[in-house]
């Protein structure tokens, strides 16, 4: 291992290997159970001299030893037995990773090992890098057609039958990148114990057992085992890659260009990432000749800060060789990242839950563990070290003065105000905007065309409604029968005293059929939509086109204005247009209850509009609704941002929030979408977990 030999034990129970150096080696063989502890830390002092070792040390080692099952124990006479260990680590330890009872392939490999012995050899490897060079200047010469295929590929794959081809691709892609691992370990003499089902953050893909790679003993054989699966993938993007250059537009050409990614780049962050422990990890552990590559880096790391905290006088706990500075770098990197990616797990699992109302469970869950995980770390930095590793005198108030520190260093980073924003869903309207709606429902006579500038009053929209119209009739014609009866009876009163008595009861019956013919021609006046202030005319969200076996006459679609659209009937409450200025835009945002607290007028905001290049779009709030939205537009009711079934005033509220834009180059389009990103006012860390858990528990 490197320029050191190292002794490996294999436990063929639990699996496990453990590591020796030679002098660790020449210890394990002195413990034969006719030397005391003192012999044989007599003899120590003269095999390994000038070095000292005690037998405090000496201890420690024996008792790690037999804790894993590497020593036997005689006591008065009776040698204790072990334990069979565990075959597997329990999976609530680690259940990011979950691992189901597999199958011994050895069999198996043994069979067909002889029919792919040939990819070892050279001219293979030549062959398959030949391959990758040519795919990679293929991509390299065709980078935009790429970038725009995946998109166009992102959209089609979204069918229950394209989905479930691309989950059966992918997972015969990590099929042969198993087997890649199984198949170099055979090659070169080790053996594969287990194939089977693993659960990867939920996701189910296959594991392969190839951990007899570690008692290879050429570092080159171990690099090439781990190394296995990815060169698998390359090989397969590669042949992808190439297929995609040389085929047309369809459901091949897809799939391809979903190979090529999932098998490069996904395979060269993850797999081939030597800060997470896959197959790079192993990989450079065995390049640099550090068998336990994190696990002495995690190790160093507690040591030092151990022992930082607790005054060691001993200079060779503070070794900070040119290799433990690598090693300790490695451990930071690596514990970053990690934290980096678990974040951004629960952060995904998060919102998942959130879709699905069970974001506060979740949070309280995410929460307790990182809570958890913070205890395990304080406790194991302020666990003392070993006697030998202290000052004699030192002050028995130490441990209680680093604990105050700690918790006051957390208290202040706690209560430290931070910048802080939230996000809403958006959309762009014309500055001065003022929907125009219909009040009363009827079919599409005529209308104004989209983008045509109008003065106040103005009309927008003409309706019929047969209905109306009829009833209009009818008040009219009883108002003139009633006044001609009228006219009558005051002609008739000097000759005939009884109509003089008629005129009183006819004249209320006509004041009341005058008011009802006012109110008729009100409503008829309803059908007729003028433009609220000047302006332009500005068409509202497209409604989709139905089928033309299941469409009805009455059925508009399109925009209201479409002069397509003529005759068709129009319900009230319908939006039609948007009258606002012409060049000015504004940004409208639909915040959700729980976060329309946070929002106040002035507060910065930053837009992040979709398919638009023009650059970032600031502006300032200018006005915020005081009831929830009655409508949520259609351009922000599809996937990825409001979902139709959440559009209810009582459950999931949205307030409307509008946003004064800075002037841009060339006026936004109308109904852009896009996320807005509000700088609300700074509040720390404490106060946001409290908020969090008072919206979880209230």
């Amino acid at each position: 291992m490197g320029s050191e030999r190292v002794w490996v034990v294999k436990d063929p129970l639990s699996r496990a290997f453990s590591y020796f150096n030679e002098q660790e080696h020449e210890i394990l063989g002195l413990a034969d159970g006719n030397r005391s502890m003192s012999q044989i830390a007599s003899e120590c002092r003269s095999r390994f001299a000038p070095q000292y070792m005690s037998v405090e040390t000496l201890v420690r080692f024996f008792a790690d030893a037999r804790r894993k099952g590497l020593l036997l124990v005689d006591r008065c006479g009776t040698t204790e037995k072990v334990a069979e260990a565990e075959g597997r680590q329990a999976w609530w330890k680690n259940p990011l990773a979950i691992r189901l009872p597999g199958l011994n392939p050895d069999r198996m490999l043994d069979a067909i090992a002889p029919f792919f012995a040939f990819v070892f050899s050279p001219v293979a490897m030549l062959f398959v890098i030949v391959l990758v060079l040519v795919a990679v200047v293929g991509v390299v010469s065709d980078v935009g057609l790429l970038s725009e295929h995946l998109t166009t590929a992102a959209g089609r794959l979204q069918s229950g039958t394209a989905l479930l081809i691309l989950l059966g691709v992918l997972s015969i892609t990590k099929v042969l990148h198993e087997m890649a691992h199984a198949m170099a370990c055979k090659r070169f003499g080790g053996e594969c114990r287990e194939i089977g089902l693993m659960f990867l953050v939920g996701v189910p893909c296959l594991f392969c057992d190839v951990s007899d790679a570690w008692m290879l003993p050429q570092r080159w054989q171990r690099i090439l085992v781990s190394a296995a699966g990815i060169l698998a993938e390359l090989t397969l993007a590669a042949i992808a890659t190439i297929v995609w250059l040389f085929t047309v537009d369809g459901p091949l050409r897809d799939v391809c260009v979903t190979v090529m990614v999932v098998c490069s780049v996904t395979t060269v962050l993850f797999n081939g990432n030597p800060l997470l422990r896959y197959d790079g990890y192993y990989m450079l552990s065995d390049a640099v000749g550090i068998p336990n590559l994190s696990a002495e880096a995690t190790g160093l790391l507690r040591e030092w800060t151990r022992r930082f905290f607790w005054a060691s006088p001993l200079p060779q706990a503070f070794d900070f060789s040119r290799r433990n500075i690598l090693v300790a770098t490695y451990g930071l990197l690596s514990g970053f990242y990690r934290v980096v990616i678990y974040t951004l797990i629960l952060l995904m699992i998060y919102r998942f839950a959130e879709k699905n109302e069970m974001a506060d469970v979740v949070g309280v869950i995410a929460l307790s563990a990182l809570g958890w995980l913070g205890f395990k770390i304080v406790r194991s930095v302020l666990t003392p070290p070993p006697n030998s590793g202290r000052r004699r005198s030192m002050s028995a108030r130490r441990p209680v003065l680093i604990v105050c520190v700690l918790v006051g260093a957390v208290v202040l980073l706690g209560m430290i105000p931070l910048r802080r924003t939230t996000t809403a869903f958006m959309t762009i309207q014309p500055a001065n905007a003022e929907s125009v709606y219909v009040t009363n429902g009827g079919r599409i006579a005529e209308t104004i065309q989209n983008g045509t500038d109008v003065k106040a009053g103005q009309v927008l929209a003409s309706l019929v409604n047969e209905s109306v119209l009829f009833e209009l009739i009818e008040a009219r014609g009883e108002c003139e029968q009633l006044e001609v009866r009228l006219s009558g009876l005051r002609r008739q009163r000097a000759a005939n005293p009884e109509a003089g008595l008629q005129i009183p009861v006819v004249e209320r019956s006509l004041d009341e059929a005058q008011k009802e013919r006012d109110l008729r021609e009100l409503v008829a006046g309803q059908l007729v939509l003028h433009s609220p202030h000047d302006g332009r005319v500005f068409a509202v969200g497209e409604r989709a086109a139905p089928e033309l076996d299941d469409r009805e006459p009455s059925y508009w679609f399109g925009t209201p204005l479409d002069s397509a659209n003529v005759g068709a009937w129009l319900q009230e409450g319908t939006k039609i247009c948007v009258v606002g200025d012409a060049s000015a835009r504004e940004a409208v945002l639909f915040v959700p209850q729980q976060d329309i607290e946070l929002i106040r007028r002035g507060q910065r905001v930053n837009l992040l509009l979709d398919d638009h290049a023009g650059g970032e779009v600031r502006g300032r709030v200018s006005e915020l609704a005081a009831s929830p939205s009655e409508a949520i537009p259609r351009e922000l009711q599809r996937p990825g941002m409001i979902e139709r079934s959440a559009v209810n005033p009582t459950s999931t509220p949205y307030y409307e929030v509008r946003v004064s834009l800075e002037p841009t180059a060339s006026p936004l389009p109308v109904r852009l979408t896009g996320r807005a990103r509000v700088s609300v006012q700074h509040a720390s860390l404490f106060h946001r977990i409290s908020r969090f858990l008072r919206d979880a528990f209230a």
